[in-house]
């Protein structure tokens, strides 16, 4: 077109997308502060010139669509960032509370311990007799169970907290899902016009960064516009339109435990599941809350098992052996919901000191039992064995019974989760500490009940000492069994032999029970050890003896009686369980498990504050890269409504001077 028309057709186009550009412009201004608004560019090209009189005269201008900045790199960093920056802090969020519960300042399971030993135990032994001193110690005891409940109390409230989010995770996770599905619909059919929808490109983008701080995922593009959303390791959650609702279902071993699965089939999925609050909270709970509570527990079953076995050994006031102070909670054997058959299976300690903090899973192929330590993944040393339809099993100091188990049954064995949890203080006299040695050893002999010692060699027989064992040599008298009678008995050894050199033999006697036992001693040597063996487990093992010297004469004689109760031996044996090692096969002592898990969760709350901190700081400069792309300046926005303001107004004037030269020709011609 030329000419006048041409003029004001120009002009007109010129018109038309300056006004286009500054309604885009418009549009950034108002949308700034939108989450997950993307800046739009209005796209302006030349229209195809038309041959005029031998020259080609341009036809104006067009508006070819409206872009949006973006880019799909930067786009997922942000995902990517937002999701471990979400589940660092849902990890840093529930970590804090154990720390302040087990290693805080105001921890008072440590403070508990210590009182329990130093104020409780050391008194007793000091003064073994006194009756308030044997209460204090019934009250700490108390105290420290209490002690113990509320840390693992707190421990399982944290459990229950974790189950809560996890539910509200997965429900916001199917409503976000559902509204990408439904926006995929949308997308696809306003594509399907030549025209980009960008509002709704940007309000999906925005969803997957809410999902994303829910969950890590990975995004996939489909034909149409269309988005596919997976887990980070593969598992779909939407495509195209149709998203994939989850669930929570109980733990196929322990209905306590939430997981993850599909809510069409029931497949699990949290083993997979990383990032975001979801991932942050799985994280939390096998990584630091379980094992907390079975290190916990593990302390527990180390003191009661070491205090109800010292207990035993010794006598209280009533001359009567003692019986268990403290009792832990119990083995927890879990079977596998996809379990056949009616498997009865129980779990009870054994030996505290082989007590790991590991979970095992333990697997019957129909002729033999395997164990797997799940804290390591490696297989468990097991040992087993079959009486009367009942097989025994071994694994790290517990023992199982099982009966009835079919091929293909499987089971999950917690030894310690829930030995703080239940953890009582059984013992409420005060006359059944057993503060006393079982025996008091002395030189001479009873005569009409008094002590009369007229013995003229140098032989001696030690104070006696608690031993799991009898020890090799030793001479074992297996007709007193301590525990058997109450209270002991008194048991005389008398030499038959006198010398300065060579052997020189004895014989023990019980006053009720005549001549135990017979044996000999060379002089000058380590001596005999005589082992008495305790009848009840707890103690087990024995008490041992050692008559030693250089010089004997025939008819000397020595007297192990029951302790009274002023005798403390066995309370100074229980001040000692405190530092002990007593746990971890040896290795430990109570104090040093505390002080274990205490560096431990201590380490993991350091840990996850840098790594929030880190993780936060990349997120950050993620979101910034994409901005610098993607968001609005208004200072180039302002700078743009200028340069269309000044375009659109020279446009009209262009159509003005056009009109102004139409009528003007009008009236030339007319």
């Amino acid at each position: 077109m030329s000419g006048i028309s041409g003029l004001v057709s120009n002009a007109l186009t010129g018109l038309q997308a300056a006004q286009s550009a500054l309604q885009v412009t418009g549009n950034n201004i108002a949308n700034v502060n939108t989450p997950g608004y993307s800046r739009e560019t209005a796209v302006q090209s030349t229209l195809t010139p038309s041959l005029y009189g031998g020259q080609y005269l341009g036809n104006g201008t067009q508006i070819d669509g409206v872009t949006r900045s973006y880019s799909t790199y930067l786009q997922s960093q942000v995902w990517s960032t937002a999701a471990t920056a979400s589940g660092a802090s849902t990890f840093n969020t529930q970590l804090q509370p154990v720390v302040n519960l087990l290693a805080g300042t105001n921890a008072g399971l440590s403070t508990a311990i210590n009182q329990f030993f130093a104020s409780g135990v050391a008194q007793v032994a000091a003064n073994p007799s006194d009756m308030p001193s044997r209460q204090n110690l019934i009250s700490q005891a108390q105290g420290l169970a209490q002690t113990f409940q509320s840390a693992a109390q707190q421990l399982q409230n944290a459990s229950t907290g974790v189950n809560q989010q996890i539910g509200q995770s997965v429900t916001r996770i199917n409503s976000l899902t559902q509204q990408i599905a439904q926006l995929n619909v949308q997308i696809n059919a306003l594509s399907g016009t030549g025209s980009t929808p960008n509002s709704l490109l940007d309000q999906r983008d925005q969803l997957i960064t809410q999902l994303s701080s829910q969950v890590g995922v990975s995004v996939l593009p489909q034909d149409g516009n269309q988005v596919n959303v997976f887990t980070g390791n593969g598992q779909i959650l939407v495509g195209g339109g149709q998203s994939f609702d989850l669930k929570t279902t109980p733990n196929a071993y322990d209905p306590t435990q939430l997981e993850v699965a599909y809510a069409a089939n029931g497949a699990v999925l949290s083993q997979g599941l990383q990032g975001g609050t979801l991932g942050g909270l799985l994280l939390f709970r096998s990584q630091v809350l379980q094992p907390a509570q079975n290190a916990l527990g593990r302390i527990a079953d180390g003191l009661a098992a070491a205090m109800n076995s010292q207990q035993a050994q010794g006598l209280d006031l009533n001359g009567q052996f003692g019986t268990a102070m403290f009792q832990a909670g119990p083995v927890q054997v879990l079977a596998s919901s996809a379990n056949t058959g009616g498997a009865v299976i129980s779990g009870s300690v054994v030996n505290a000191s082989a007590l790991t903090t590991a979970d095992y899973r333990l697997n019957y192929d129909g002729s033999n039992w395997t164990a797997t330590n799940l804290s390591t993944g490696q297989a468990a040393t097991l040992t087993s064995g079959t009486s009367g339809g009942v097989t025994t099993l071994n694994i790290d100091g517990v023992q199982l019974s099982v009966s009835g188990a079919q091929a293909g049954n499987s089971f999950e064995m917690l030894p310690t989760r829930y030995g703080a949890l239940n953890f009582q203080a059984t013992l409420s006299n005060a006359a059944q500490i057993a503060a006393a040695s079982p025996y008091v050893s002395s030189a001479g002999q009873m005569q009409s009940g008094s002590l009369v010692n007229s013995n003229l060699g140098n032989l001696t027989l030690s104070a006696g000492q608690y031993s799991a064992t009898s020890g090799a040599g030793s001479l074992v008298l297996n007709g007193v069994n301590l525990g058997a009678t109450s209270p002991p008995t008194n048991l005389q050894i008398t030499l038959t032999s006198g010398g300065t050199s060579g052997t020189v033999g004895f014989q023990v006697a019980s006053g009720t029970s005549g001549v135990l036992a017979s044996g000999s001693v060379t002089l000058g040597g380590s001596g005999q050890v005589l082992s008495i063996p305790y009848g009840n487990n707890p103690p087990g093992g024995y008490w041992n003896v050692t008559l030693a010297g250089s010089t004997a004469v025939s008819g000397d004689a020595f007297t192990l009686s029951p302790a009274s109760g002023g005798n403390g031996g066995n309370a100074q044996a229980m001040a000692a369980l405190q530092t002990a090692k007593t746990l971890a096969g040896g290795s430990t002592s109570l104090e040093g498990a505390y002080s274990q898990l205490v560096s431990q969760v201590a380490s993991q709350g350091n840990q996850a504050q840098s790594a929030l901190s880190a993780a936060s700081a990349v997120a950050a400069q993620a979101v910034s890269s994409q901005q610098s792309v993607s968001g609005v300046n208004l200072d180039e926005e302002a700078t743009k409504l200028i340069q269309y303001q000044q375009a659109y107004q020279a446009a009209a004037k262009a159509i003005q001077v056009g009109n102004s030269l139409f009528t003007s020709l009008l009236q030339a011609v007319g």
